[in-house]
């Protein structure tokens, strides 16, 4: 482009220097042709601009982040002159486009469209902008690019992924899934009973419902460590998107894998959110997973400066105190944290603290309380090779 400008600029000189020599008609016309190409070509320039189309959709009812989904987008030109350089960018903060280039210029000709056909990758969860950031166009002579944002952005709203894990750093799964385990049963005085309607199906003692061929409940008045509490910190940090989405996406991710991997092993899970007040979500069958899911994938963070005090709110939750293991997916392991940790060690309940940041791969870290084990979950990695 510059190259261009300097060859009109000298051509400009020339035609001066042959209008001062010669004069005539000519040396004044061509002065006057070097003069208004400029002015020609940013009026063809904004001509373009006023009237070009571009038109982008997917057709997923749902996106789901990491997921493949078709993607296309048109562009167009309704008018009986071409569009000479037409460039398209796309969003890549939080999503990709398979197959095409940020650099790659299109020409249309009169009454003609390019449409393509691709794939979109989102990979967060979240609501963001996807798709044409972008329209740069330029004129014949390559003197002018003008760079526009879209007018009509495509907006995405992006479920958590689901990940399937084969195992879980921390969870010793036999004692924890054994529910005939003495170390499960704080008493001993526990008998069995016939199942009544409207029992809790977690207490039902599977080794007497085989013998019999019945099922049986455990009937008891001492207290049982029974099942897997999490708590899902929707604390959000940082400002920006790009600082915020990763974290949040993460804590999600693991939320999901972490119930559907204990759900799969039969396991009882409860997990725990704040919003206005402590929210319960209890996942003991597919429905009650599809449910907690969904309300997952709506879940909104916010800053919370009180963060003691949403932990005061999850200290009072004597059901989390009854479990054999209390994780807490968070992304700021700060003293309110530590603290409900301790609540938990006095309790002689296990807890494992997943502290959800960007940074290095995973460690795990000491907090100083016996019953408690820290592990760093960063947001790059494949939660595959983290967990």
């Amino acid at each position: 482009m510059l190259r261009n400008w300097l060859i009109l600029a000298a051509l400009w000189i020339l035609s001066l220097i042959a209008i001062s020599f010669y004069g005539g008609p000519v040396s004044y016309g061509f002065l006057t042709v070097i003069t208004l190409i400029p002015v020609v070509s940013l009026a063809y320039l904004m001509l373009v601009l006023a009237r070009f189309k571009v038109y982008q959709r997917f057709e997923c009812p749902r996106i789901v982040c990491n997921h493949v989904i078709p993607f296309y987008f048109t562009l167009q030109n309704e008018d009986w002159f071409a569009f000479s350089g037409v460039r398209v960018s796309f969003y890549s903060d939080f999503s990709s486009i398979e197959g095409l280039s940020d650099n790659t210029e299109y020409e249309l000709l009169p009454k003609t469209k390019i449409k393509k056909e691709t794939k979109l990758i989102c990979r967060y969860r979240g609501e963001y902008l996807v798709g044409i950031k972008s329209i740069t166009l330029r004129d014949y002579l390559c003197l002018f690019r003008i760079t526009c944002k879209n007018r009509e952005p495509l907006r995405a709203v992006v479920d958590p992924d689901i990940i399937v894990l084969n195992s879980i750093k921390g969870f010793d799964i036999d004692s924890v899934s054994d529910r005939e385990s003495p170390e499960s049963i704080s008493h001993p005085d526990v008998t069995v009973r016939d199942y009544i309607a409207g029992d809790d199906i977690r207490r039902i003692n599977w080794k007497q419902t085989a013998r019999t061929g019945k099922l049986s409940v455990r009937n008891y008045t001492g207290e049982e460590k029974d099942g897997i509490g999490l708590i899902i910190d929707t604390t959000r940090t940082g400002v920006s998107q790009n600082e915020y989405l990763p974290v949040e996406n993460r804590i999600l991710e693991l939320a999901i894998a972490l119930s559907l991997f204990l759900r799969s092993k039969n396991i009882p899970v409860s997990a725990y959110c704040y919003h206005n007040g402590v929210v319960e979500h209890i996942i003991d069958s597919p429905q009650t997973f599809n449910e907690f899911y969904r309300a997952m994938s709506s879940i909104s963070f916010h800053r919370t400066p009180d963060r003691s005090g949403m932990y005061r709110a999850f200290a009072e939750e004597k059901n989390l105190f009854s479990k054999r293991i209390v994780s807490v997916i968070t992304p700021d392991a700060d003293a309110a944290v530590l603290n409900y940790a301790g609540l938990l060690n006095d309790s002689n309940t296990d807890a494992i603290i997943y502290l959800v940041k960007s940074g290095d791969p995973d460690t795990a870290e000491s907090c100083g309380l016996s019953h408690t084990k820290m592990i760093t979950v960063p947001t790059e990695d494949s939660l595959k090779n983290i967990i």
